[in-house]
Formats: C-alpha cells, sequence, structure tokens
C-alpha cells in the first residue's frame, strides 16, 4: 500500500471533523456562527479556519475527481500544487485552532501537548502504512 493512499480518507476526516466542530454550539461563545462572530478574535478564528476549510475542500475534490492526469495537467506541476495549496490550507486550519486556543484556553502546556499529539498521531500513520509489512514488495 502506498502512502498517497491515505491521503483521501485523511482528508476526508479532516473535513468531517472541521464542520463538525464549526456546527456544534460548544464554543466558549455558544454557537460558533451565531454569538461567536460579535468580537474580533472570534471573526479571525472563523476566517483562518474556513479559509483552510476551503483550500483542504478544493484538494480533497481534486482527488476525488483525478483532476492530476497527465492529460489534463503535467503530473509534478499539478503534485507541487496540490502540496503548496495543501500546506496552506492545514496551516490555516492549525493557526485558527492554536489562536483560539492561545486566546480562550490560555495554557501553554495544552497547546505543546495538543500540537504534540498531532504530530504524534502522523508519524505514527505514516511510519506504519510507509513501512515494508504494508507494502506488496
Amino acid at each position: 500500500m502506498d502512502i498517497l493512499t491515505l491521503t483521501v480518507p485523511l482528508t476526508c476526516i479532516s473535513i468531517g471533523l472541521t464542520v463538525t466542530s464549526l456546527v456544534l454550539p460548544n464554543w466558549n461563545c455558544g454557537g460558533f456562527f451565531t454569538t461567536c462572530v460579535f468580537t474580533l478574535v472570534h471573526l479571525i478564528v472563523m476566517v483562518l479556519i474556513l479559509s483552510g476549510l476551503f483550500l483542504i475542500s478544493i484538494i480533497f475534490i481534486t482527488e476525488m475527481f483525478g483532476a492530476c492526469r497527465p492529460s489534463w495537467m503535467p503530473g509534478p506541476f499539478c503534485g507541487t500544487i496540490k502540496i503548496l495549496v495543501s500546506t496552506i490550507g492545514a496551516g490555516s486550519l492549525m493557526a485558527g485552532n492554536v489562536f483560539y486556543a492561545f486566546m480562550f484556553v490560555q495554557s501553554w502546556s495544552f497547546l505543546l501537548s495538543f500540537s504534540g499529539a498531532i504530530v504524534a498521531v502522523h508519524v505514527v500513520l505514516f511510519s506504519m502504512f510507509g513501512s515494508k509489512c504494508f507494502k506488496n514488495n
């Protein structure tokens, strides 16, 4: 199994979790789109999260429809664009979440622990599915 086959399911999970978090009214101010839009901090967080969600959704759609076929666009060019858009989208999502946690959770220990856990999960997933045990070699 190639590690790139994980991109579609992980992107789908990322989009699903982000949309669910935005819909649920469990933010510190209530509903994210109802009562949270009245402060500048929440507007900044909203713009960061929604722009990241938009960019990640674009990548998901291009993956689902196979838009990077050589007949449409040269492979290395399309792959590079996808990586750049994915990086900007994920960075925007992470920046929105870290900014929210910094402003409202106000605990550096939590932020560092949360960030470390996210990195650790990705390392484990990529090392598992990148290992020779999962490949057909």
